[in-house]
């Protein structure tokens, strides 16, 4: 008896679907633990930059501590060192002759300071003209380029 209604063709339509969903549903799975595992990939590798960039900073802490000690026992040699100069000069020399070295001593920071000053003045005209030049050097090549192209 041939199949009046097309239940075959119906089980057949049904029997086709399921596989095609069962297949698109590995499909969509696999897709799926492809996403998680690259999404703990990159929650790990986030997890190690957070841990390397806590000791960086760690570290860089711990070094300008270093620093911060370093630059205090350098300025307590020079301190300890003037005390003993100022007693050793005031007993040899007296109180007034002192006064005199602190004047000097205050002319040549200032003299200092000035030099700095106008060299790194200078400093900033040599740069800019540097920068000048090698605009101009540009355009020159830029045009010897050109025109030797045409």
């Amino acid at each position: 008896m041939p199949d009046e209604f097309g239940f075959l063709a119906g089980a057949k339509g049904i029997s086709e679907g399921y596989k095609s969903g069962k297949e698109a549903g590995k499909i969509i799975g696999a897709s799926i633990e492809d996403a998680q595992k690259e999404a703990i990939s990159v929650a790990q590798k986030q997890a190690q930059d957070r841990i390397r960039a806590r000791r960086e900073a760690e570290l860089k802490k711990e070094r300008a501590l270093i620093k911060a000690l370093e630059e205090w026992k350098r300025k307590k040699q020079i301190s300890d060192e003037e005390a003993r100069l100022k007693i050793d000069f005031v007993k040899k020399y007296g109180a007034k002759e002192w006064s005199k070295v602190l004047e000097l001593k205050a002319v040549v920071e200032k003299e200092h300071q000035e030099s700095k000053k106008y060299y790194g003045h200078k400093l900033e005209d040599v740069r800019r003209v540097q920068f000048w030049c090698w605009f101009v050097a540009f355009i020159i090549t830029s045009l010897l380029f050109y025109f030797d192209l045409v």
